[in-house]
């Protein structure tokens, strides 16, 4: 009962009294009225007293019930070391740390390192009797209860402290369950609650107070990944904890209650409000003066997402493709073990890929568009017509991919073009036919011709008439010759001579998983490939008929730092003779080198002067462009076109205009900078006298030539194997044909 009124009712009793005891002394009747008071406070008080003993009984009675009822559901607080969730640490072969893998985006902080403000913002908003209570805060139950009470909730109000939030955090058997209108869940609420308070008590009898703060701090979620208070300050304002002014250690606190709900990002004016809750609640904690509180309330809201070190954004594509390989050997100990991964990527090797991928492509997108808009194509036409590419550089002795690049943008397309994207080769695919023509008794000077002819399509039960990418016919030409200039029709005669499942076995054992139609059409690539499996294929050439497999990464150490696997090299398997690798080799540096080969703007136009190799690649309708070439010490790839196969690389986007600049440009750099090959330069293809041998060939009858002949060429071809026929036209002496007319 209240004082003020228990006095109100005294004086009442007092004036009745004297009105009717006008004889009485009225110094006597106040001393009488004072006790009478006295005695009733007395009363109250026991009354009070014993009202508290009976709650606390009552409640003690209520926790030891819950304690019996989920003792065996709780976690083993004494076996319990607070230690986060481990990150998985990614590396490239120099050293250079590229990305981490965890499941929650948490940095550690120390008690010290916790700025004061946040401390203040924290206890006013979140737990004001923190240091005073054992784990629960009494004062707080019964109003909580009478506030659900008088919202008609059976739950909705809570009253959980700073410890109460770190056991529901930390410990998944505490339970997750949330209330909802159903008695079940209801039920289960109160009983999560009983389990968090029982938790609570454990934790408190075994931790300071400054302990359970920075674990609280430490594990707390703060919206957009970032758990901890050290990942949301560079999360929300790009920088430290101890650089954060006290109105934004107040929004971070804000955020608690709904984190991304009220972020800044999303939501600043939620966020705002939010904020300025807590800074009145900072001044009504003594925390801040209302001065303070109302200056800082004015105060607009500054957030920035923060910006990654520089290396987190290298590599974005190759390291998702090492994640996902990670994960599926793994599962998901990756995300909470630590591991220390060491890939094969050369992050130099990435740097001067993505600087000219990025320069080249916007080349490539401005052709593009620039057509479409002459042509008035319709504006869905052009949003829809974004140029992507691929590249992929590996090693073709170990298997190594050095660089890789999935596409423009990995925040908008985590679609690896490089690994993901199955695309038509086009003419890329030809060398598989040279390659089983030559390991077939073919020669690099044997003849066809480059003209029209008609195949039956089994598969599609009609007549086809192949034709040349410039509709051109120009008549006989050597092997060699057909591969330089990418003749189609020579290419296609080829396959169908040598029969298209025989072609498809090549392709197969050098790498191509992708499924491969043997129809007529297969000698100009029209089965769709990866471009990882192309490059690793084409490594064959350079590695003397060697396939390596692929392979990212080298090295992975635990947690303790104990090396549990490594690997200096991709599995081998020979698929090819040497010999026919080292001429095939060969016939695809006449593409880059001589005059008439597709690849020859790599010494024209762009001035790369080391030894290469490597072959262009355009489907029909320009919807792909390719470039695959090496050196004897690197392979590269280029895919360049559009996600939808329907829209075309307009206008006329072949492979040696829209993917080998990218190639050379790559190349260039890589062997003017870069160690090793800055020392490599110079070092040409190998041509072991035990398996390659150079004759002379007559070029009027490409045939072996007689010392007679006049116009003579050196020609490849493996050693110790049976050589083409000798020429017939000069096999004597001019003077000794009858036909034979001297000339003045």
């Amino acid at each position: 009962m209240n004082r003020e009124l228990l006095g109100r009712i005294v004086e009442g009793a007092k004036r009745a009294i004297s009105l009717l005891l006008l004889n009485v002394n009225r110094e006597l009747l106040g001393k009488v009225a004072e006790g009478a008071k006295r005695a009733i406070g007395l009363s109250l008080l026991k009354r009070l007293l014993l009202y508290t003993a009976c709650f606390l009984a009552l409640y003690a009675v209520v926790g030891l019930s819950g304690y019996l009822v989920f003792n065996d559901n709780l976690p083993d607080i004494d076996a319990w070391s607070f230690r986060p969730k481990r990150v998985t640490n990614v590396y490239s072969a120099d050293g250079r740390h590229l990305q981490d893998f965890l499941e929650e985006n948490r940095e550690i902080v120390t008690y010290e390192e916790i700025p004061a403000s946040m401390q203040a913002a924290l206890l006013a908003s979140e737990d004001q009797r923190f240091f005073s209570h054992w784990g629960i805060d009494i004062y707080r139950i019964p109003g909580a209860l009478l506030a659900n009470l008088k919202d008609r909730r059976l739950v909705g109000q809570g009253a959980s402290t700073l410890t109460q939030q770190l056991a529901r955090s930390i410990f998944a058997k505490v339970g997750t369950q949330r209330s909802s209108a159903s008695f079940a869940d209801v039920a289960a609420t109160y009983a999560r609650k009983i389990r968090e308070q029982i938790t609570a008590i454990l934790i408190e009898r075994l931790y300071t107070k400054h302990e359970i703060m920075t674990m609280y701090l430490n594990t707390v979620y703060f919206g957009h990944g970032a758990y901890g208070i050290k990942s949301a300050a560079r999360l929300y304002f790009d920088r430290g904890v101890d650089q954060l002014a006290l109105e934004e250690n107040a929004l971070l606190v804000g955020l608690l209650p709904g984190p991304n709900s009220n972020s800044p990002l999303r939501h600043p004016e939620r966020a705002r409000k939010r904020r300025n809750v807590v800074l009145y609640s900072m001044a009504d904690n003594g925390a801040i003066t209302p001065a303070e509180r109302d200056s800082l309330c004015s105060e607009p809201i500054v957030a920035r997402r923060g910006s990654r070190e520089e290396t987190y954004g290298l590599a974005p594509y190759f390291v998702e493709f090492v994640r996902q390989q990670m994960q599926r050997e793994f599962g998901m100990a990756i995300y909470r073990e630590g591991f220390v991964v060491h890939t094969t990527l050369d992050s130099r090797l990435q740097q001067i890929a993505e600087k000219h991928f990025a320069t080249e492509i916007s080349k490539v997108q401005k052709k593009v568009d620039q057509y479409l808009t002459r042509v008035g194509a319709s504006r869905s036409v052009r949003d829809s017509a974004v140029v992507q590419a691929a590249f992929v550089a590996i090693d073709p002795v170990t298997g190594h991919i050095l660089a890789m690049i999935g596409g423009r943008d990995f925040s908008r397309s985590k679609f690896n073009r490089a690994t993901q994207a199955k695309r038509q080769p086009g003419s890329a695919f030809k060398p598989f036919v040279y390659t089983a023509a030559i390991d077939n008794n073919r020669f690099a000077v044997d003849m066809l011709d480059d003209n029209a002819f008609t195949l039956w399509d089994h598969r599609r039960e009609k007549f086809w008439d192949p034709e040349n990418y410039d509709k051109k016919f120009k008549g006989p030409m050597t092997l060699r010759e057909g591969l330089k200039q990418s003749r189609n029709l020579i290419s296609i005669k080829l396959a169908d001579e040598l029969g298209p499942p025989l072609i498809r076995s090549y392709a197969r054992n050098m790498g191509i998983s992708t499924p491969i139609q043997a129809i007529p059409s297969i000698g100009v690539g029209t089965s769709e490939v990866l471009l990882l499996d192309l490059v690793a294929a084409y490594a064959v050439f350079p590695n003397k008929g060697i396939h390596v497999e692929p392979m990212a990464i080298s090295r992975l150490e635990s947690k303790d730092g104990d090396v549990f696997f490594t690997r200096e090299s991709g599995r081998k398997q020979e698929v090819l003779r040497p010999a026919v690798a080292v001429v095939v080799a060969d016939m695809l540096r006449s593409v880059v080198d001589e005059v008439g080969g597709t690849g020859r703007g790599i010494r024209t136009r762009y001035d790369f002067r080391s030894q290469a190799a490597g072959k262009t690649g355009t489907t029909n309708d320009y919807t792909d462009a390719w470039f695959i070439g090496f050196t004897p010490h690197l392979v590269a790839g280029v895919w360049v076109g559009i996600d939808d196969p329907s829209l075309r690389l307009w206008p006329k986007q072949t492979g040696s205009s829209a993917a080998l600049p990218l190639w050379a440009r790559f190349m260039k750099e890589a062997y003017d900078t870069v160690e090793p090959y800055r020392n490599l330069r110079n070092r040409g293809f190998e041509y072991p006298k035990d398996l390659v041998a150079r004759h002379a060939i007559c070029n009027d009858t490409h045939k072996i030539a007689t010392r007679f002949c006049p116009d003579q060429r050196e020609e490849l071809f493996i050693a110790g194997e049976v050589l083409p026929s000798t020429c017939p036209l000069h096999g004597r002496p001019p003077e000794q044909d009858p036909g034979h007319i001297e000339r003045f």
